[in-house]
Order: structure tokens, then C-alpha cells, then sequence
């Protein structure tokens, strides 16, 4: 197992996880760069708006799933109720919600440190 482990760092690659590399995160930032994070706003009938975790615990899905598909939710947004629904199923004492947003933190470096930040809404979704 050390032998496969060892030429899976030194030649291998993602094709031969676990013995390769996982470098889907092995990336750098430029200095001057941005650094972009997906995550997701609720809103409920009272008003009150805040954030919710892209868990399958909360929507049903993973954070990773929902940005591999984010195309798709952005050209069909009603996908977003099955989020609500699950949101609804899994936390029946929770306030209902009424509307859903998938934003972009956008955060922009100088000279590698947080010069400013924005959000960026993807897609939104009144709740049926």
C-alpha cells in the first residue's frame, strides 16, 4: 500500500485516488485575484431572512452538487422548490419559507488580503 501511495504523489494523478493526488482544490489565487463561494439565502413570511446551510440535512443537497449543477438552476429555477420542499420536510417546525437565493461571495484581493466584498444573487425562487 506505501508503494502504490508513494508513485500515486510522485506520478500519479486524480484518476488513481486514493493512491493519487486529489488536487480538484490544489489551486492559487493570484494576489490581485477573487475568491468565490456559493451559499444560500432564505426568506419566510414574517420577513426574516438568513442563511442556509447547503446540507442534505437542510435542502437536500450538497453545497459541491448544487455548484456542479448551477447552470441548470440558473436556466430553471423552479428546481429551487425541491430544496424548499426538503428544507420544509426536514424542519417542520421551522417558519415557512417564501423565498429562496443562491449567491456568489465574491471576495477581491490586493496584494492577498481582503480588499472588498459582494454578493452576487445567481438565482431566486418565490416558494409555492
Amino acid at each position: 500500500m506505501l508503494v502504490a501511495l508513494g508513485y500515486g504523489t510522485v506520478a500519479g494523478d486524480d484518476d488513481l485516488f486514493p493512491f493519487g493526488p486529489m488536487v480538484q482544490y490544489a489551486f492559487s489565487i493570484p494576489p490581485d485575484g477573487e475568491i468565490k463561494s456559493l451559499f444560500m439565502e432564505a426568506e419566510t413570511a414574517a420577513g426574516a431572512r438568513f442563511e442556509v446551510p447547503i446540507e442534505p440535512s437542510y435542502v437536500g443537497i450538497r453545497r459541491a452538487e448544487l455548484e456542479g449543477q448551477l447552470t441548470r438552476y440558473i436556466n430553471n429555477p423552479a428546481l429551487l422548490q425541491e430544496m424548499a420542499e426538503a428544507y420544509a420536510r426536514l424542519h417542520p417546525k421551522a417558519p415557512r419559507l417564501t423565498k429562496l437565493h443562491v449567491i456568489t461571495k465574491v471576495i477581491t484581493l490586493r496584494d492577498r488580503r481582503p480588499a472588498w466584498t459582494r454578493n452576487v444573487v445567481r438565482v431566486s425562487w418565490s416558494v409555492r
